[in-house]
């Protein structure tokens, strides 16, 4: 049994979207603002009892129709309200074993076992309530501008939870695959039906590590040996539960050490406190100061130098390791406390009555921050074995899903595709959404072209999910000089890109990853020229470049050569643009640079040799881009400077 899908509505830029989810490990990637981090929030929000939303969780794009519904003289009604606040479905796919766990959430007697979803929406107790409640706020400014409340988003700024709760209704199995109606839904059910089958814990991304210069009193509640101590007074504790034999003999070692720390300690205090005595201190009748510090194991780890790290004869404090090393070390320790805590690990098992829940669930943001690339990957790898490292889990058949929102190309390298949860952003300025890909789904049964796509991004370019746009190009000799040709554009020396050197036999099979992750891409191929027999008295010219003939659909010299570059770009489905040579006599990169700059048109250098040449006489930026290039480049900044003008205006 594990989470299938989660279904996101009106929350942030999350207006309407779907995200399956993997029965182990899935990891949510995408560009900065692209709703990654929202939707790790709305998990919480729904999943997390003492989360609180406020009216910024609403999606922007929400809040004047709630105003309006709200500024009328009779209160909306709830068919109105429907389509606007956050909703989250929960989508389990269930196993026949497993049923006992879902009683609360089957639908019908009908019901054969597969899939089971609940939905758990946020809306208002009282409409009629809350409408009156904003009116008399409103009658008591009357006529009186810019003041509180505005309008009645500005009124539940200040008391949201006043008017609202989470409130669960089941789902129609047998129409999973729709975003299914509100008043299809029937009443609320009376309770939590989740409080019994899913356990959730989250690592949020600003975790404050303290550094070896930091006095910062915050940080230092967020130290590794705060986690140490509590998970030894939860599991470990001797002095707890049923003492066992091992305990037994820790207590007597714990015993004798206190009576000989106790009595050396008050020996030294003996001089102080005999101090007191010449002031009068105790009088006569009141008791007399001793001292007798009993050693306590979870007290002993409570303090800073408790953890250590040995370096060779030396021991150094916790705060002296570096942050990455303790940003790791905290992370991997959390994900031990929150399994150990799930399945009521050792000392915790003599308090509960209660079976653990069969999922758990662990979300982890940006677990990246101040890790070396290594470290990441060695991280990402691992967390998911960490949290399944424990016998209990796998003998009661427990399910542990973990889901991850990173920026890092790093950890991408480390898992599938299957694993990956492609952010994607609208496309338009009034567009404030986000759609996301299932990139296990994109090449459907395409397989050659899947397997190469997989291997060749995993082995070289991840950073393509985070990219504003892409270049694809043949070889390296672009690959030298594409930075400093970057350069010389305003807007492409402003965004993010990524420089894939692919070739034309090749580029075309990334079409269909391009597409759906709508990225602009830019192919600068060559035009790769063969002469074959028309008839048997003339020789034509053709092309035998497979990104030429697969995406510009055209295989003659003649007609490539004639082409505009408004024929060779387009903005949809997304926008791409393809440039070659078409210069008569020039074929190849290497041709058309030594064309634009004349001091090496007689150089019989070729490809990176020429390249280097040319650095070891001119300037980088002092180089001309061939023209071809430069007619993509071109192109590719204008469609940059209308993606960073959205950026701006959302």
């Amino acid at each position: 049994m594990y989470i299938s899908q989660l279904k996101i509505q009106n929350i942030g830029r999350l207006k309407k979207v779907v995200i399956d989810l993997q029965n182990d490990t899935t990891l949510f990637v995408g560009s900065n603002n692209s709703g990654k981090t929202t939707a790790m929030n709305a998990i919480s929000l729904f999943l997390i009892h003492d989360k609180k939303f406020s009216i910024y969780d609403f999606s922007i794009c929400n809040h004047k129709i709630i105003n309006e519904l709200f500024d009328k003289d009779e209160p909306p009604t709830t068919e109105q309200l429907n389509n606007i606040f956050p909703t989250f479905d929960l989508w389990f796919d269930v196993k026949e074993e497993d049923i006992h766990y879902v009683g609360n959430l089957i639908p019908t007697l009908d019901w054969q076992g597969g899939a089971l979803g609940v939905r758990l929406r946020y809306e208002i107790n009282d409409i009629g309530k809350l409408f009156m409640d904003y009116k008399d706020a409103k009658n008591r400014i009357k006529n009186k501008d810019n003041l509180y409340p505005m309008n009645i988003m500005d009124y539940l700024s200040k008391n949201l939870s006043n008017y609202f709760n989470i409130n669960y209704y089941l789902l129609n199995p047998d129409e999973k695959n729709l975003f299914q109606q509100q008043n299809t839904l029937g009443e609320a059910l009376e309770s939590n039906p989740l409080d019994d089958i899913l356990c959730i814990d989250v690592i949020n991304a600003q975790r404050e590590m303290i550094d070896e210069l930091s006095n910062n009193d915050r940080s230092e509640k967020k130290k590794l040996i705060k986690l140490i101590s509590e998970y030894y007074k939860r599991h470990l504790d001797v002095d707890i539960g049923v003492i066992s034999e091992e305990d037994i003999k820790t207590l007597e070692d714990l015993n004798n050490a206190s009576v000989e720390y106790t009595k050396k300690v008050s020996q030294n205090f003996k001089p102080a406190l005999d101090e007191l005595k010449e002031i009068g201190y105790p009088p006569f009748g009141m008791p007399k100061i001793e001292i007798n510090p009993k050693l306590n194991v979870a007290d002993s780890l409570n303090h800073s130098n408790a953890l250590q790290y040995n370096v060779g004869e030396c021991c150094l404090p916790e705060n002296y390791n570096g942050l990455g090393y303790q940003n790791l070390i905290y992370i991997v320790f959390k994900l031990i406390s929150f399994r150990d805590k799930w399945i009521k690990y050792h000392k915790m098992q003599e308090f509960s009555d209660q079976k653990c829940c069969p999922i758990h669930l662990v979300l982890i943001e940006e677990p990246e921050a101040h890790l070396h690339p290594q470290a990441q990957q060695v991280f990402i790898k691992k967390a998911y074995e960490i949290l399944q490292g424990r016998e209990e889990i796998k003998n009661a058949k427990l399910t542990t899903q973990l889901i991850v929102s990173t920026h890092s190309p790093h950890i991408i390298h480390e898992l599938e595709f299957e694993n990956l949860r492609y952010f994607k952003k609208g496309s338009e300025i009034d567009d404030l959404s986000t759609d996301i890909i299932n990139l296990s789904t994109i090449f459907s049964e395409q397989y050659e072209t899947k397997q190469f796509t997989r291997r060749y991004i995993k082995l070289t370019h991840c950073d393509l999910f985070f990219a504003d746009a892409a270049i694809l190009i043949e070889g390296d000799a672009e690959r030298i000089l594409m930075p400093s040709f970057i350069s010389k554009f305003n807007f492409l020396n402003s965004a993010y890109i990524t420089v894939l050197t692919i070739g034309g036999n090749y580029a075309f099979k990334l079409y269909p990853l391009m597409e759906k992750l709508a990225i602009p891409t830019l192919i600068i191929t060559d035009i790769d020229v063969v002469e074959c027999e028309n008839d048997k008295t003339k020789l034509k010219q053709k092309t035998c470049n497979p990104t030429l003939k697969n995406i510009l659909s055209k295989e003659s010299i003649d007609e490539l050569m004639s082409l505009t570059l408004s024929d060779k770009t387009k903005v949809d489905p997304f926008p791409l643009g393809v440039v070659y040579q078409y210069h008569e006599g020039e074929r190849t990169f290497e041709d058309a640079l030594k064309a634009d700059n004349s001091e090496f048109k007689n150089s019989t250098k070729d490809k990176v040799d020429l390249i280097l040449h040319m650095l070891s006489t001119k300037d980088p930026k002092d180089i001309e881009i061939p023209y071809y290039i430069k007619d993509g480049l071109e192109w590719l900044d204008g469609i940059l400077q209308h993606k960073l003008n959205i950026g701006e205006n959302i």
